[in-house]
């Protein structure tokens, strides 16, 4: 029986995973045309690195939000 990776995190359902990693997609190619660029002017190792970096940076601002959200709730004001 083959054993499972156990990474220690959570992992969003794939359906999650795909609309992030859509929205991670737009977002660069909407950096690419506001720096005067061109998809075929990068590999595709380096658009590999741009739609992973963004979705890092879509997951971190969702763990803010989210946190503001729930601290709105509780009536703490942190300034959001």
């Amino acid at each position: 029986m083959a054993e499972a990776k156990s990474s220690g995190k959570l992992r969003a359902p794939k359906v999650v995973r795909k609309k992030l990693r859509s929205l991670a997609i737009a977002r660069v190619r909407q950096d690419i045309i506001h720096a005067g660029r061109q998809e075929s002017d990068y590999s595709s190792e380096d658009l590999e690195y741009l739609v992973a970096e963004k979705e890092k940076e879509i997951w971190s601002g969702l763990g803010w939000k989210g946190f503001g959200i729930a601290a709105l709730l509780l009536g703490i004001n942190i300034g959001i």
